[in-house]
């Protein structure tokens, strides 16, 4: 993602899988879409993006058995260094299957847990800068500008300060200047940011439209009820740090405490003894 803006690759859907891919990716549709929505969730919105994601895990789950294989091989020519070729002799077979395959294992399951990291991590830069994405909008609005004039004003102002959300602001409103439903691209930008605000702002905005109000007190009070959520969000915290406190100095006292009451005791026992 970078100021240049996204690419619009929106309807282009990979093909199916054929010949060895079969074994490697998912033959079915909605597998497949629902992989590649969850890597365009994360800005890889390429037609070939599940593709490259099962080839990569593949990759990785391959690399430390073919190396160990390897390892095993050249030990056994003698084309080791003398330290490496001694450490290969003294590990039996059955402990370098072993490391093959927790590697593997590990290797596979990966890039999925690095995908559902990246999702978290996103949503939550995202969930931070929303609210004063959505101020700036109705700003610009007020000012006498276009809804598509001010998010691409907004999408640009914030390139360097949430590139995530001004990805999502830039392929919203590229998608609408290609002709795409304004509805359709509204509620599909909110399923990809994966935040309820989202959502209620796309709603906001079609009903708007759809029943002819003022976009701008739309806006305007849309903008004022996500304020007083973020406060309310803020009280929340804050009335939940007194009990997480509480834990975490029971946690770290009550050894010292034990110690303090049962050491005397403990040491009059062994005089007695």
């Amino acid at each position: 993602m970078n100021g240049n803006g996204p690419a619009l690759v929106r309807g282009q859907e990979a093909p199916a899988p054929r010949g060895w891919k079969k074994a490697l990716i998912p033959e079915d549709p909605s597998e497949r879409a629902q992989i590649r929505f969850q890597l365009a969730k994360v800005g890889f919105d390429r037609p070939d993006s599940v593709e490259l994601f099962f080839i990569l895990r593949l990759a990785l789950a391959l690399f430390t058995p073919a190396m160990v294989f390897c390892l095993m091989g050249l030990s056994q020519t003698g084309l080791l260094p003398g330290g490496l070729d001694d450490l290969i002799g003294k590990t039996s077979r059955l402990s370098m299957m072993q490391i093959a395959a927790i590697f593997a294992a590990v290797g596979f399951y990966v890039p999925g847990y690095w995908l559902k990291q990246r999702i978290n991590y996103r949503r939550h830069r995202i969930t931070i800068a929303f609210p004063n994405a959505m101020d700036l909008i109705q700003i610009s609005v007020q000012a006498g500008m276009g809804f598509d004039s001010a998010v691409a004003r907004v999408a640009h102002e914030l390139d360097r300060v949430s590139p995530e959300l001004a990805y999502e602001l830039s392929l919203l409103q590229m998608e609408t200047q290609a002709g795409r439903d304004r509805e359709t691209a509204l509620f599909d930008m909110a399923e990809r940011m994966g935040i309820e605000e989202a959502k209620s702002f796309a709603l906001v905005i079609v009903q708007s439209m759809q029943f002819g109000t003022s976009l701008t007190a739309a806006l305007k009070s849309y903008a004022a009820e996500m304020r007083q959520m973020r406060e309310l969000a803020a009280q929340e915290k804050a009335n939940k740090l007194p009990v997480q406190m509480s834990a975490v100095m029971s946690v770290l006292m009550l050894p010292a405490l034990f110690l303090i009451t049962l050491t005397p005791i403990i040491i009059r026992y062994i005089e007695v003894g």
